[in-house]
Order: C-alpha cells, then sequence, then structure tokens
C-alpha cells in the first residue's frame, strides 16, 4: 500500500463516486447491470434487502478471503468502495424514480447504458491505480493471476470472475440485459484500457515519487 496523498485520495473517491453513479444508470436504464451488481441484485430481491445493505454484507464476507490471499490489497479505498458504492447507487435510483417515470424509449435507455459502462470502467481504473486499496470483489481476479502465478491473466480473471457472477444472479431472478454481456466479456479489457490511457498518466506524468503501479500485468 502506498502513501496516501491528495491527489490519489481524491483520484480514488472520484473513481468509486463514477462506480456507483455506473451502478444507478444500469438499473435506470433496465438493460442489465454489471456482473457483480447482478448477482447482489438478484439475491438482494430474494432476502428483500436493500442493494446497497445486501452489497456491503457480501463484500464484508469476500473480505476475509482477500484477507488471507490478497492482504496488501486493503487500504482505505476498500472501504469507500464496500460502504459507498451500494448506498451512492441507491441514492441517485430512489431519487430519479421519485420525480421521473420509467424511461419507455429504448434510443435513450441505450445511451444511459453506454454511459454506464464508460463510468463503470474509469471509475475501477481511477480507484485501483493509485493503490489505495481495492474492493474485495475486484481483488478477485488478481487472487486468481496470483494463485496461478500470473498464467492468467488480468482481462481473462476478471471475465472469468464476472461470467460467475452473471450465471449466479440469473438463477435468483436478475435481469440479464445487453449491459450485463458487454460488461461481463469486456469489463477487464476495458479496465485495462483506461488505467493506460488515462489513470496512470494522470499519476505518472506528474512523477509523484510515492506512486507504485498496480501489479498487473499489461
Amino acid at each position: 500500500m502506498t502513501n496516501i496523498s491528495i491527489k490519489k485520495f481524491l483520484m480514488m473517491l472520484i473513481g468509486n463516486l463514477f462506480i456507483g453513479l455506473a451502478v444507478a444508470l444500469f438499473r435506470i436504464s433496465a438493460l442489465g447491470t454489471d456482473p457483480y451488481s447482478t448477482l447482489n441484485l438478484g439475491i438482494s430481491n430474494n432476502l428483500q434487502l436493500s442493494f446497497g445493505v445486501y452489497q456491503l454484507f457480501f463484500n464484508i464476507i469476500l473480505l476475509v478471503l482477500i484477507f488471507f490471499y490478497y492482504k496488501s490489497s486493503i487500504g482505505i479505498g476498500t472501504i469507500v468502495n464496500m460502504i459507498g458504492i451500494g448506498f451512492i447507487s441507491d441514492f441517485i435510483v430512489y431519487g430519479y424514480t421519485a420525480f421521473f417515470d420509467d424511461l419507455s424509449i429504448l434510443t435513450i435507455r441505450v445511451t444511459i447504458m453506454f454511459i454506464g459502462v464508460i463510468f463503470a470502467s474509469l471509475g475501477v481504473a481511477l480507484y485501483i491505480t493509485p493503490n489505495l486499496g481495492m474492493a474485495p470483489y475486484d481483488a478477485l481476479a488478481f487472487v486468481i493471476m496470483k494463485l496461478s502465478n500470473e498464467k492468467i491473466p488480468f482481462p481473462a480473471a476478471r471475465i472469468t470472475t464476472d461470467l460467475l457472477c452473471v450465471g449466479i444472479g440469473f438463477s435468483f431472478g436478475a435481469v440479464i440485459g445487453v449491459a450485463t454481456i458487454i460488461l461481463a466479456f469486456f469489463t477487464g479489457p476495458f479496465i485495462q484500457f483506461f488505467r493506460k490511457r488515462i489513470a496512470e498518466p494522470i499519476l505518472f506524468n506528474e512523477k509523484d515519487p510515492t506512486v507504485t503501479p498496480v501489479p498487473v500485468r499489461k
């Protein structure tokens, strides 16, 4: 874990805000959500719990696993993500439904969905690059890389965990849509793209001596 600077802290916060906003956009578009949200929405609906409450509970369970296999990924960013994403999403969705009706125009829904895809991938790239800790679910792909001695690259590991979440979420009645499929297969590559083109240049171009890159094979 690196030392905390204002730049890295703000980068982590903005990344998590983007992710929460992205999850809300997926739910509003009703074209499917990201794989991890699909899993949590499916199970939380069956348990009649709010999305934010259930996701926090499940994150705590995953955190125990990550503690044993990838302890170095745990930091302040982990806590912010675990607590913030679900509740940010709930807040935006509840606010939207209080003032607007459900969207019926497919073009608008698709546009919202694609904006969500960009925000989700960029958000993950922004918040993991400062190396201030990552969400337990995002760390799973790195655990797979570590256990395979990096024979399984990050994109492949992420696709594996995403597809597993989609399958479980679907079995619990979660909505599977275009966004779910896109994110299940392309989240890993998209995150890598935004890390290399946006997140890493923001940090490294300013020559911050406290920055160390997240250990992902490129």
